[in-house]
């Protein structure tokens, strides 16, 4: 999943516009990794840059974490298929 694939799939989950989902992906690209130790930090930034508050933070970054991995176990399952 490319980053254009992803920013669509977060905006149909979570119901944020394209915009605010290129932000949630820049928040999440400047954590070197996707983690529980980085929740708190993630969430802090997702609220400090789009004013959500705590539980909507809560709830992108588990949908996040959600498209994240289904799609490295995808990859995992068949790492051969065409990313197309």
């Amino acid at each position: 999943m490319n980053k254009t694939e992803f920013i669509k799939e977060l905006s149909k989950v979570t119901n944020c516009t394209e915009d605010e989902c290129v932000i949630i992906n820049d928040v999440l690209e400047s954590h070197f990794f996707i983690s529980k130790k980085n929740k708190d930090k993630i969430i802090a930034d997702l609220i400090s840059r789009l004013s959500f508050d705590e539980n909507r933070a809560d709830e992108i970054y588990n949908a996040s974490m959600q498209i994240i991995t289904s799609n490295v176990k995808d990859k995992l399952k068949h790492p051969f298929r065409s990313q197309d």
